[in-house]
């Protein structure tokens, strides 16, 4: 019984910091994706003013519905499966954990991956669509490419996804929790803001380790709008080396760095509101529901 309750804790509160990611800094995610996909040089402030000038400021949330529904099964995925490595090997959490933080992170992000990358799929179909003229429902775009193209279409981009989410969440962990110890070895007891901080070096690090490959599942998701035989990243691998070289050939090293600034923002504020979500609503699961 304590088994399954600490299993429904860690799905609820995984929602909560899922829903709280996405709302808190999606704006951000939008032109970082905008970015991507441009081949000259742009800046954040350039970006979000073409995309307010042309579109107006609710195009800053296009693609919100996709990633917002599937914030639940992704967050809770995650920090259930993080949890669940952690108990199982019966880490001392009070204690610096270095490899248990970075195998368990690896182990959650590889799972949640497989829910991720379909919401971010559709997310960029949205967020890519400057006209207002063809999608409006995420349900029909899903329904769309499943019709055209088998369930497969769903998933198209998810070995980018794991390539991008191992070590992201390897990392991701391995800097909220350092830093969480560091900061309660200072006062003995953790704050919010102590939780927003936490946060804030997690965003910065993951990202740090996962863009260059964040940048090449933009680019082979992106192609589920071209028809089948126009696509060029496919292949074992999911036309991640293909991708990589075309970059490389491109823009050089820098390309593969593009649109970085954004993001960086994007995930220091998403994570940090994630973490924060995450941690009260453990704290609330305790207060109101556990006894």
């Amino acid at each position: 019984m304590d088994q399954w309750n600490e299993f429904l804790q860690d799905t609820f509160a995984g929602s909560i910091g899922g829903i709280t990611f996405v709302l808190s800094a999606h704006p951000f995610d939008t032109i970082k994706v905008r970015m991507q996909m441009v081949s000259e040089n742009t800046s954040i402030l350039k970006t979000a003013y073409k995309i307010f000038k042309k579109e107006g400021p609710f195009a800053f949330y296009k693609g919100v519905v996709s990633p917002l529904l599937f914030s639940f099964p992704v967050s809770a995925t995650l920090f259930a499966c993080y949890e669940q490595y952690m108990r199982y090997f019966q880490v001392d959490r009070d204690s610096y954990q270095l490899m248990h933080w970075g195998v368990g992170g690896a182990y959650a992000g590889f799972i949640q991956s497989f829910a991720t990358s379909p919401s971010e799929l559709f997310k960029i179909v949205f967020q890519m669509q400057i006209s207002e003229r063809k999608r409006n429902s995420v349900l029909r775009c899903i329904l769309e490419f499943v019709n055209k193209e088998g369930i497969a279409a769903v998933f198209k981009g998810v070995n980018s996804t794991i390539f991008r989410d191992i070590p992201q969440y390897a990392t991701f962990f391995i800097a909220f929790e350092s830093t969480k110890q560091y900061l309660q070895s200072e006062r003995g007891y953790l704050n919010i803001f102590d939780q927003f901080l936490a946060g804030i070096a997690a965003g910065l690090v993951c990202i740090c380790f996962s863009y260059p490959q964040d940048m090449i599942k933009t680019k082979i998701q992106y192609e589920i709008l071209e028809s089948k035989q126009n696509r060029r990243y496919n292949g074992i691998d999911g036309g991640i080396s293909k991708c990589m070289k075309e970059i490389y050939k491109e823009t050089g090293f820098k390309g593969f760095w593009q649109g970085f600034n954004s993001c960086a923002i994007y995930y220091m504020v998403a994570c940090s509101a994630q973490l924060v979500g995450y941690e009260q609503g453990r704290i609330f699961w305790d207060t109101y529901v556990k006894h």
